[in-house]
């Protein structure tokens, strides 16, 4: 049977940490290839601004990796722990 490793707040932290680092590169590389390839669609999307197309879209991509990612970390965390409370329960 493999070894299980209890979840220290330290363990916690740097998961999430790390997913959240993944995310941001993952949707600023996305929004870095969508400013380039439609760069009209970002150009207004402040109203009383134009903005550089690219950048804005990067920036918007990268900040919603950030969220997506840091809470598929915290919903990791979370199922393990309910596995884990389970499994002691039933044993």
């Amino acid at each position: 049977m493999a070894a299980q490793h209890a979840m220290t707040w330290k363990k916690i932290f740097v998961t999430v940490t790390i997913t959240a680092l993944i995310g941001m590169v993952l949707g600023g590389l996305f929004g870095f290839a969508s400013g380039k390839i439609t760069p009209d669609f970002f150009r207004h999307i402040i109203p009383w601004q134009d903005v550089e197309p690219v950048g804005v879209a990067t920036f918007f991509g990268a900040t919603a990796g950030v969220i997506l990612g840091g809470g598929l970390g915290s919903f990791g965390i979370i199922i393990q722990t309910i596995l884990e409370l389970k499994k002691k329960r039933d044993a």
